[in-house]
């Protein structure tokens, strides 16, 4: 892609930084690959930089080319979300501090979006890029944890603090190579003895940040806890776990399974569904599980769906006691996945 090297103004809006934007003490303010809107332009001038390197071409995350597609404002500000928590994931990697700030304003932007649960699960689903796994990863977390707890009617404190635990709870990544993180492949036994790391790691980075509610702390350090106690790092059943940890659990797993990754082809949420199911209550909390499944399916209707042989339908109903099997109109024929035995969904489109 062609580089230019202009001056920051309105006239580069929805191009591409192609370096990333450092001040004169060595913080990143912008990392590359971000899509430049106004917001980001302001945060630019704010710094006083004056010039910067774009790329003219449309791109979400450097991977996806947009120059056919119109990207709604929830999408930009998905994106803007997405790469400032890349820039505070770079950071952390090159040994600054957590910019605790930056955390809480991404945490507000998702928070505003409470109300617009569609909008949210459409943002998720639209905007996959494999590469960048790591970083959409924590913003998908933070909306579905607050999505739970939303729908397990918390306070409006205890939904926030969701968001914000969803988004730093893989935060200790930032201090393991990233040649393992985006390896192609399963790991080898001493690589995942590595990445069993990074609930500490990412305690340490947060454990004396008094904005931080220990609850939030908790749930970074005891999300990949089990609750039949064969989780990491500590090994530990799930009455030990607390309530937001149950939840990053979950939302965490669901993400995992439906996102792009260099070594996994995305799967569909009813797949996801299955899978969860498959799992079972010695991994996630059942009563976190249940919430999930009585209330996520049913924004997937009226979505489109690619079957494995080709065929195009809509979904039409979601049974929460069979989330993975739901009903997809073909054309003016029914289909019960719940009977169905030879048809697959294989894309949510």
């Amino acid at each position: 892609m062609e580089r230019e090297y202009v001056k920051v103004s309105k006239d580069i809006m929805d191009s591409i930084l192609a370096d990333d934007v450092y001040t004169r003490g060595g913080n990143m303010i912008v990392p590359s690959d971000t899509l430049i809107s106004e917001h980001i332009i302001k945060k630019l001038k704010a710094f006083r930089v004056e010039r910067v390197t774009i790329y003219r071409s449309h791109s979400i995350l450097g991977n996806e080319y947009l120059s056919d597609m119109i990207i709604s404002d929830s999408q930009k500000q998905y994106i803007e979300d997405v790469n400032a928590t890349k820039a505070i994931l770079r950071n952390l990697a090159i040994g600054k501090e957590l910019d605790i700030d930056n955390v809480k304003t991404i945490t507000d932007n998702i928070y505003e979006r409470l109300g617009d649960v569609n909008s949210i699960i459409e943002c998720i689903n639209s905007i996959k890029v494999a590469d960048q796994y790591t970083y959409s990863h924590s913003v998908n977390v933070a909306f579905y944890a607050m999505l739970l707890g939303k729908w397990m009617n918390l306070s409006k404190l205890q939904i926030k603090d969701l968001a914000m635990a969803g988004l730093l709870h893989d935060i200790g990544k930032s201090k393991i190579s990233t040649e393992i993180i985006n390896k192609k492949g399963p790991l080898n036994d001493s690589e995942f003895e590595i990445i069993k790391r990074h609930p500490i790691y990412g305690y340490d980075i947060i454990k004396n940040i008094p904005e931080i509610s220990m609850e939030i702390k908790r749930a970074v350090i005891l999300h990949h806890e089990k609750e039949n106690g064969t989780g990491y790092p500590f090994g530990i059943q799930g009455n030990k776990k607390n309530l937001y940890a149950k939840i990053i659990t979950a939302a965490d797993i669901f993400d995992a399974i439906t996102s792009e990754r260099v070594y996994k082809e995305k799967q569909t949420p009813f797949s996801a569904f299955k899978e969860m199911e498959k799992i079972g209550y010695d991994i996630v909390d059942p009563m976190v599980m249940g919430i999930m499944f009585d209330n996520m399916p049913r924004y997937y209707i009226g979505s489109k769906v690619k079957l494995d042989n080709g065929e195009i339908g809509e979904v039409v109903y979601v049974p929460s006691s069979c989330a993975y099997a739901p009903v997809v109109k073909i054309n003016e024929d029914f289909v019960d996945f719940a009977k169905e035995k030879e048809a697959l969904i294989s894309e949510l489109l």
